[in-house]
Order: structure tokens, then C-alpha cells, then sequence
């Protein structure tokens, strides 16, 4: 099938600006754009500081007010009662805050930490679901000069008691439950509390489902009852002027080790790239609702959910939920009546709409008010592509790009910008501006040819990526700039090559890593978790490509005593339990297979491509 060419005129950045700014040198090029992008306070002195590398220092000497680069400066233009958030919970209720209402409740939970006795620096941890809370705990944490640390709702009590170990945080926002779960998080919370070895000094909880919860005196204090008390909530001429280095945020990610892992990203570079890029890839203006898809707590939706969109005043729809093949439906019930014209989504969502629009018949329905889609967490297979152009809207040449990026470098680094030369369709996928890539081999000299994959790095640094893993700043060096012995390259971890065209193809990660959507597991982690279960001898988990969800995590496992078997149903639902307390939910395989042993390679490996085929002919696919 030949597809037609995407024409796409630029409402934002124009293609002519585009090719301006690549060809600009990379210091040029970033101190253009942070005069551009950024409010400064004090202007910075030099661009890119070199001195302690891989300790990258960029826009030394500068200063900026946090908050007059994100909200604030959209309190004093017609922005201020323009809607910032229009928010949907999974139980049907709705909330819209504008610019000035979101300011509002960001200034009055940035008192309450303040009285509460929150330092500058010091970590702050987000545990609950995508409510308008947890972005006004981000912002009001960036407020006080917090550093916020948010953590997916889905993991157990153990990996966040793991995590607060790792940070010592000393205050927590969390909710007393969920509308799409049956677990209480502050239930989790408090499990975890009780592991870890000190006391923490204040726990916030957002009301959001009424449900019974334990509040401990004087540590756990209601989110509503903070805000709207004057003792708190009154804090007058808070301190936003911030160094252009230090941190905003921490993100926990997955890598092969087993202590936990979480990325610093500082202020000023990483709020440059959030903007910049969500200027570039998606294109707002003052008309447009944007939806992004992603949890608000993966890298994808802190920069475009929160300091992307909010900082170019865009409108930002947030679901509470997920979308699935069940609750399809919904999708396009918010499409049309939230009038969602941009979206940024991933390709597994989206096989699951068009399964659920091929069966069912009342979903006979096309998007009348898209006009852009973005797609993240992996390419873009040709028939989803033709889907979405033919029955996912009303249009046949609708803008569709890929866009790559992960939680190291704070957001996309590789995409096809519709609108731009050379752009025809989702296929095109080159570095934005001021990304220096390459492919390598594994010597770390360049690959040539094209069509021949290597490992995929950055050849120099650049503002958004991360400064320092916390507390480990020797895996820092050795985990990401000390793969290619003679090259000071940044290992992205990913496998890629170049086509005829000297467009970026991905290949999947080169660590066992898997990456679902906008975020990513380990599959050491999930190995490692259900070999500590008591009734397991070994384990091997493999991925494995599905026509339906994209992809499926399958796990072999091999038993202590084989005639543990016969209580097949039994032992998978203890093994699955063990998961989901060791780790949680996010780490439950699809398929957990039993098997007598494991085939293993003549250097004692385990042969995993053996292990897909078999999982291949099991599953019928």
C-alpha cells in the first residue's frame, strides 16, 4: 500500500525556524533557545561548563524565579482565566481549574510544606493518582525548592518502603484510595512506613474516594483541611529565585541492578527541553486541548502533562484512568466532548481501541477534532498506522509521528516533526535540534551502513539529560558514559540503525529492559522477584511481540519440587500474590508457564530466543 504525503502547515515553530536552529552549533543553538524560553533573573555566563566531566553543567551563573517560568507568567496575560487543567476521574467527576485557580492552590500547599518545615532540597514523595493534587504537589514542591520524587500508585508497600530507604524523604502526599483499584494507598503507605528504620515527619492525604483510612495524630494531616487552614495556607513571599543547576525533580527507573536507581534532573536545562520540545513536537496554540495519555508518573507525562504545557499555557486534559480494550468507549467519549485536538498516546493503546472498534459495533465512531497524534514508548507497526488514518478520524492524511526519548534525557530526543523538510510521513524519525546521535558498534566506532544496527548514543550532552543518579554517582559513570572504552559517549541503552534515508530505526533495548508504553521494567527485576519466591528454583522471563497489546512479558518457571504442579492454579495464584506484594501489580508477567528446566546455551546461558519460539507456538500466535 502507498501511503499518501502528509502536508502539515506549522501553526508554532515553522519549518523555516526549524532549519535555522539545526543548523546552529550545539552552545549557539542552546543559549538561542534558553534566552528564548527561559525568564532569567540573572543571566547566565556561560553556556556548557566541561570541567568535572560527566558532570555537565549548563547556563552557569544564571538564575531564574521557578515560578514566574511556569505558572506565573500567565497570570498577568488573558491566560489567567483560560482553562490550564480540564480533569475526568474514572468515577465520572469532572473538575476544570484555570491558570489563576491552579496558581491559587500550588501557592497554598506551598505554605502548608513551608509550616510543616520542608527544606529547600530536600525530597518530597508523590504516591497517588493522576488528580489534580498530585500536579499541585509537583508544582508547590518546585515552589518551596523541593526536590519531588513521584512514584507510580501500582507498586507495593515493600518497593516504596525501598525507595523511602533510598531517599529518607520525611514528607509523603499521597490519597486515601483510587476509583479504578481495590487497594487503599494509604493502607500501602502505612505498610511501608512500618518497614522502613526512621520516622517520617508529615504525611499529606488527598481525600479522593471518602473511604475509611487510618490517620495517625499529628503525622497524617488531610490535603483539604492544609489548604484551607489560614495557619497554613498564608505563608507570604516564598523564595522562587533558583540557580540554573539545582534539582527539581528525582525519577526512579528501572536498570539491571538491584538497588534502586533514581535520575536528578535540575532546573533550568530540563524546563528549557520541556518547553522547547513540546513547542516542536506538538505544535499548541492558544485553541488546542492537549491529551496526554501517559501516567502523570513517568518522565513522559512530568514534561508533557505538566511543565511542557503548563509552561507554554497550553489547556491539558487528564484522565484518572487508562484506556483498554474494556472502557474503549471512553476514548472517544472524551475525544468529542472535551474537543481534544492534539494527542500523545502509545501504540499499545491504540491496537487496543482499534481491536475494540473491529468487534463492537457501537463504536462505529471517528474523531471529529484531532488534528495531530503522537506516539511514544515504540514504533508504530504499518497496520496501526493505516488504522489511525482511516478509521481513527475523519481525515486521510492525518500527522502521525513517532517520538522517542526515556527518564534519562527528560524527554523526546528523536522524532518526525510533521510540517518540516523532509517529513512525509510516520516513518521519518531524526534527532530534534541540538541532539548529536550515532549509531555505533561495539568498539564504539560509528556505523556507516545502512540497515546495520548498533548500540544507539548521544556524542555529547545536552540541557534536559539527567545530572546524576542519586547517591551513586560512580554507577552514573559506568551505567551510561563508560560503555565505550576512548569514547565519551552517553549510552542510551537502546539498539538502533540507520536507513537510506538517515532515518533513526529502534531495535528494543540492549539491557533485557522492557519498555511498555511510557515506562519501563526491568526484566532482571521481574526474574529476581519470582525466584525469591520460596516454591521457585529458577526463572526466565522473555518479551515477546503480540498482535493484540504489542507485546507480552512471559515468565518460565521452574519449581523446587516438580509435583507442585498439580496445584497448578494454586501455585500461580501464590506466585502471582508475591509479585504483586514484592513489587506490585506492574510487575505481574501476562503468562507465568511452568516447565522442568530451562534450555540454556553452551556457555551455560539461557537461551532465550529458544524460550520466545517456544512462547510463540504456546500462545498460538
Amino acid at each position: 500500500m502507498v501511503r499518501p504525503e502528509v502536508s502539515y502547515r506549522r501553526r508554532r515553530i515553522s519549518a523555516e525556524r526549524y532549519e535555522e536552529l539545526c543548523k546552529m552549533g550545539q552552545e549557539e543553538l542552546f543559549a538561542t533557545l534558553a534566552k528564548e524560553y527561559l525568564i532569567w533573573e540573572t543571566p547566565f555566563s556561560k553556556v556548557l561548563d566541561t570541567r568535572n566531566v560527566p558532570g555537565y553543567r549548563w547556563f552557569t551563573g544564571g538564575q531564574l524565579d521557578i515560578c514566574r517560568n511556569i505558572l506565573g507568567q500567565h497570570l498577568e496575560t488573558d491566560r489567567r482565566n483560560k482553562a490550564a487543567l480540564i480533569w475526568r476521574g474514572v468515577n465520572g467527576e469532572e473538575r476544570t481549574l484555570t491558570y489563576h485557580a491552579l496558581s491559587f492552590e500550588v501557592e497554598c500547599l506551598a505554605s502548608a510544606l513551608i509550616k510543616l518545615g520542608v527544606k529547600k532540597g530536600e525530597a518530597i514523595f508523590i504516591f497517588m493518582p493522576d488528580v489534580p493534587e498530585l500536579v499541585i504537589a509537583m508544582l508547590a514542591a518546585a515552589k518551596v525548592g523541593a526536590v519531588h520524587v513521584v512514584y507510580h500508585m501500582s507498586y507495593s508497600s515493600e518497593s516504596l518502603a525501598e525507595r523511602l530507604l533510598h531517599c529518607r524523604a520525611r514528607f509523603i502526599v499521597t490519597s486515601d484510595g483510587t476509583h479504578h483499584g481495590t487497594h487503599s494507598l494509604k493502607d500501602v503507605v502505612d505498610e511501608a512506613l512500618f518497614k522502613i528504620d526512621y520516622e517520617i515527619e508529615a504525611c499529606v492525604v488527598v481525600e479522593r474516594t471518602g473511604q475509611r483510612v487510618s490517620m495517625k495524630p499529628k503525622r497524617d494531616l488531610w490535603y483539604h483541611n492544609l489548604i484551607n487552614d489560614p495557619d497554613f495556607s498564608s505563608v507570604k513571599d516564598i523564595n522562587c529565585l533558583r540557580e540554573a543547576e539545582e534539582p527539581l525533580f528525582m525519577l526512579y527507573t528501572s536498570t539491571n541492578s538491584p538497588e534502586p536507581k533514581a535520575v536528578l534532573h535540575s532546573i533550568a536545562g530540563y524546563l528549557l527541553w520541556a518547553r522547547f520540545s513540546t513547542e516542536l513536537l506538538f505544535d499548541l496554540d492558544e485553541q488546542d486541548t492537549f491529551w496526554n495519555t501517559a501516567d502523570l508518573a513517568w518522565i513522559t507525562g512530568h514534561t508533557y502533562a505538566v511543565y511542557g504545557p503548563l509552561s507554554l499555557g497550553a489547556t491539558l486534559f487528564i484522565y484518572e484512568g487508562s484506556i483498554s480494550y474494556e472502557n474503549s468507549r471512553d476514548f472517544f467519549d472524551f475525544l468529542d466532548r472535551y474537543h481534544v485536538t492534539v494527542l500523545y498516546t502509545n501504540p499499545n493503546l491504540l491496537r487496543s481501541v482499534m481491536r475494540a472498534k473491529s468487534t463492537r459495533r457501537y463504536l462505529d465512531r471517528r474523531s471529529n477534532s484531532l488534528r495531530l497524534i503522537g506516539c511514544g514508548g515504540a514504533a508504530m507497526p504499518e497496520d496501526l498506522y493505516d488504522w489511525a488514518q482511516e478509521k481513527l478520524t475523519r481525515q486521510t492524511t492525518l500527522p502521525i509521528m513517532n517520538i522517542w526519548g526515556q527518564t534519562e534525557t527528560g524527554g523526546g530526543l528523536v522524532a518526525g516533526i510533521p510540517g518540516v523538510q523532509g517529513y512525509r510521513d510516520d516513518t521519518m524519525m531524526r534527532p530534534l535540534p541540538g541532539v548529536e546521535i550515532s549509531i555505533v558498534k561495539h568498539d564504539g566506532t560509528p556505523v556507516t551502513e545502512p540497515d546495520w544496527p548498533g548500540a544507539l548514543v548521544l556524542t555529547s550532552p545536552f540541557p534536559a539529560l539527567c545530572r546524576d543518579l542519586y547517591k551513586d554517582s560512580e554507577a552514573f559513570r559506568q551505567i551510561y558514559w563508560e560503555k565505550f572504552k576512548g569514547h565519551q559517549y552517553y549510552a542510551t541503552g537502546d539498539g538502533a540503525y540507520f536507513d537510506a534515508q538517515k532515518n533513526i530505526h529502534l531495535t528494543g533495548r540492549l539491557d533485557h529492559v522492557l519498555s511498555y508504553g511510557t515506562g519501563r521494567r526491568s526484566i532482571g527485576e521481574v526474574e529476581g522477584v519470582i525466584s525469591r519466591y520460596e516454591l521457585v528454583k529458577e526463572c526466565a522471563a522473555i518479551i515477546m511481540d503480540h498482535p493484540v497489546h504489542g507485546y507480552m512479558l512471559v515468565a518460565f518457571v521452574v519449581l523446587n519440587d516438580y509435583k507442585d504442579e498439580s496445584y497448578r492454579e494454586e501455585t500461580l495464584r501464590l506466585i502471582r500474590e508475591h509479585v504483586i506484594e514484592e513489587s506490585g501489580e506492574i510487575a505481574l508477567p501476562d503468562t507465568i508457564r511452568f516447565t522442568k528446566y530451562l534450555p540454556k546455551t553452551p556457555d551455560n546461558q539461557i537461551n532465550r530466543q529458544l524460550l520466545r519460539e517456544i512462547a510463540i507456538q504456546m500462545e498460538g500466535i
